[in-house]
């Protein structure tokens, strides 16, 4: 027995803060290691390594009861401890090279990943068990310290990230983990001096870190440190990327999408690297229109040669677009940036260099640009959004997370809403005029947009021109008019720029022209029908912008390119694939394969069957809630990092709480299965209702939008938590021994639900997730009413044999 359960608490809290830290730690850190698409990984092997965990304590049997358990629980947090310090060192070595092709040396760093990320997991998972079903403590009172925990580390995350580097949060994480061994030591009446010391080493490692910033990746998005840290002038983390600085250099000015004659100019510049890959210069500017004679010969500049007045820059980065707008004559420049390390930077060290912080035209806004203009009623002339996505998703074909709000129908309808009545939106994104480009969706997207605001012929309204690889879309609040024609050409035939399509030319592609022609919902629809690529518009409900392969290209390989947007999207759906391949092998290797040696619990056949599809069930249904929520509500809040602790935050605490009430309820009450049914009737409620909520609440601040998320979650999450608890005590009333396997199947089909329900998002829409788990639901009753007669006519004999 336990001789301090307040020592035995703290040690939980201190687990489950630091179990949440790496959880959430960890999808920064693969969206910088790697690709973002893999992001979502993180609360897959979380779930993988504490269901793996649970079923070894369970199956360990009276090895772990008693005296056994008490000196388990120390010895498995602090091995916990060490396999966070360790997995993140050698996590921050490892190239994970793209997926081109089906070879074992491409596969097996990814394998590697999995397996080193998973580990510290696998520890939370035999250490929380421990603590809450052998140590012998009040489990009611030890599960609000768990959830306690579990809490803070969602909220914990933010600051962290904001004051230190993400290594020094990760060993922050790592000591908390120690200290929570010393507590259990402590609870047990055994000191211990080994997690004392590692606590204390591990924590004076992070203070160390947090001052040198010494740890980072060295393999960014398979590259070497080089490539964009070395020499650097500037390095942080920051919620939303990592971000390094290089040194000033002086030489050709960098274009976007360079025309004829840029090769003349000169100039010095910084480049700032986001999250490895995606770049941006900072061109030092010395407030004279005279030094900005290069940007007429950027195409994405175009804009500029149309109109002047006020304009609005989406995504400031280095400052490029905003010495567009003063070039242009624009009488004022709002610059809305996600990032806040962006606009300290040039509000801060760099102002002198840049330029803008202090131009009396220029105002800086940290915000996410399309709340922020939802919430504010300034009209524009021009606004403006140069390929922000950042090449490293486009590069890819990965599937951002907050950029994706930005090419969506609900956010056009903003952006064009902001517009004057002559003013412009400018889009710039990827080219390439010999195989399939984000430039065909992008006029899709356009013209629905045009077409939802009423416009009788939306080619009229549409200009676009490329230069290289970069194309710009002009989307004009009214037709394009003669004076608009001859200043286009004009700048066509100055710069050099190709003239792709306009009012008074038909784009050279059929389909391309086939979807610009468009003047009706139907008409887009059978225009931008293509059997391997989806050009269809994207939406909030299905904001994939980036992800253009159709399921069915799946069976055409060979005719899909190695190269361009449709390369990266064929790299990043074997990614998925092997991802699936690798849990299952995982599942089998680490869950079900133990289970079946230990045998199979003494139960009626039918009894253990249905106790196996209702666990199945729940874990697959809480998945299928749970990360369509993330990437719902990622869109909504733009910002991932924060709307991933946020979620897990409500569905941690609001479960909890449904888990805890659970425990008043007799699980022969009639009315149970009504559970069920209240949660697929909540699910069909939240579909129904959550475009209408976000379209009335999208004008709030971060704050009030956060209420609203919680607000969606708590009812729901509230119900979800009382599925896992009745079924535990429902099951063990037949038989103690089963479970170990009531918690491995619940984990596999959760872990292997993860990975299935990005790829149904991606292809057919979020909510189709939300329905099927509606579904899930629905059927659920009839299988909790079935376990609950089982239960009621004590399923014993005669048994499947153990």
């Amino acid at each position: 027995m336990i001789r301090r359960p307040a020592w035995l608490a703290a040690g939980l809290a201190l687990v489950t803060c630091a179990t949440l830290l790496v959880e959430i730690l960890s999808t920064r850190l693969l969206s910088v290691l790697t690709w973002y698409h893999l992001s979502f990984l993180a609360v897959t092997l979380a779930m993988l390594g504490m269901a793996s965990g649970a079923v070894f304590v369970f199956l360990k049997g009276d090895a772990y009861r008693g005296a056994g358990a008490q000196r388990a629980l120390a010895r498995a947090a602090l091995a916990m401890a060490a396999a966070i310090a360790l997995s993140h060192l050698v996590t921050l070595t490892i190239p994970i090279p793209p997926l081109t092709e089906a070879r074992l040396s491409l596969i097996l760093p990814l394998a590697i990943l999995v397996t080193v990320l998973g580990v510290p997991f696998f520890f939370s998972g035999v250490t929380v068990t421990l603590a809450l079903t052998r140590s012998g403590g009040p489990v009611g009172w030890l599960y609000a310290w768990d959830l306690a925990g579990a809490a803070a580390g969602c909220l914990l995350v933010i600051p962290l990230l904001v004051l230190t580097n993400l290594s020094t949060a990760m060993l922050v994480a790592a000591a908390a983990t120690a200290a929570g061994a010393w507590c259990f030591s402590r609870a047990a009446a055994r000191p211990s001096r080994a997690a004392a010391t590692l606590a204390l080493v591990i924590s004076a490692f992070a203070a160390w870190n947090g001052a040198a910033d010494a740890l980072t990746i060295l393999y960014p998005k398979n590259q070497r440190l080089w490539l964009t840290a070395d020499g650097a002038s500037y390095r942080a983390w920051t919620t939303h990327s990592y971000v390094v600085l290089g040194q000033p250099n002086e030489g050709p000015i960098y274009l976007w999408g360079p025309g004829q004659g840029a090769e003349r100019f000169t100039a010095v510049q910084q480049w700032l690297t986001l999250d490895g890959e995606a770049a941006t210069p900072m061109t030092k500017w010395d407030g004279r229109l005279e030094s900005l004679e290069w940007v007429p010969y950027d195409v994405t500049s175009l804009p500029y040669r149309l109109r002047a007045g006020r304009a609005a820059i989406i995504g400031v980065g280095g400052g490029r677009d905003l010495l567009a707008a003063l070039w242009g004559g624009s009488t004022s420049v709002t610059g809305i940036e996600l990032n806040r390390e962006l606009v300290d930077l040039l509000e801060g060290p760099y102002r002198e260099f840049a330029g803008l912080a202090g131009h009396p035209r220029v105002r800086l806004v940290n915000d996410e640009a399309r709340s922020w203009l939802a919430r504010h009623e300034e009209r524009f002339d021009v606004i403006q959004m140069s390929l922000i996505d950042t090449w490293a998703a486009t590069g890819a074909g990965a599937f951002t997370l907050s950029e994706n709000g930005l090419y969506t129908m609900e956010g056009w309808r903003i952006f064009l809403d902001r517009l004057t009545p002559d003013g412009i939106f400018s889009v710039s994104r990827w080219f390439s005029p010999s195989r399939a480009s984000e430039t065909s969706r992008l006029a899709s997207l356009a013209v629905a947009a045009l077409l939802d605001r009423g416009a009788a012929r939306p080619r009229d309204h549409l200009v676009l021109a490329a230069s290289g690889n970069v194309a710009t879309l002009l989307v004009a609040a009214r037709p394009f008019d003669a004076t608009d024609r001859q200043r286009i050409e004009a700048a066509v035939a100055e710069a050099g720029f190709r003239l792709l399509a306009a009012p008074w030319q038909t784009a050279a592609d059929p389909q391309l022209a086939a979807i610009l022609d468009a003047m009706g919902p139907a008409q887009l629809a059978r225009a931008a029908t293509d059997p391997l690529y989806d050009y269809s518009p994207p939406t909030d409900e299905r904001p994939f912008f980036f992800n253009m392969l159709r399921p069915s290209s799946l069976g055409s390989l060979d005719q899909v390119p190695r190269g361009g947007v449709a390369g990266g999207n064929l790299r990043a759906t074997a990614t998925l694939f092997v991802l699936l391949a690798l849990t299952l092998l995982l599942v089998a290797g680490i869950i079900l394969f133990p289970l079946l040696r230990s045998g199979l619990p003494g139960m009626k056949p039918r009894a253990f069957t249905i106790s196996l599809a209702y666990f199945a069930m729940i874990g697959m249904g809480f998945m299928l809630i749970q990360i369509p929520f993330l990437q719902r509500f990622s869109v909504y809040l733009g910002h991932p990092t924060w709307t991933l602790a946020v979620v897990l935050f409500g569905m941690i605490l609001f479960t909890g709480a449904g888990s805890a009430v659970s425990d008043r309820v007799r699980i022969d009450a009639r009315w149970l299965p009504a559970l069920p049914l209240a949660i697929a009737a909540l699910l069909v409620v939240d579909v129904a209702a959550l475009q209408r909520v976000i379209d009335a609440t999208t004008t709030w601040g971060l704050a009030g939008r956060t209420a609203v998320v919680l607000t969606i979650i708590a009812p729901l999450a509230l119900l979800l938590g009382f599925g896992f608890p009745i079924g535990i005590r429902l099951v063990g009333s037949m038989s103690d021994l089963a479970t170990a396997w009531m918690w491995g199947v619940n984990g596999a089909t959760g872990v292997l639900a993860s990975v299935a329900v990005i790829s149904i998002s991606m292809w057919f829409g979020i909510h189709l997730n939300l329905w099927i788990a509606a579904a899930t639901y629905l059927a659920l009753a009839a299988v909790l009413a079935a376990l609950q007669r089982h239960a009621r006519a004590g399923a014993s004999a005669p048994c499947i044999p153990t």
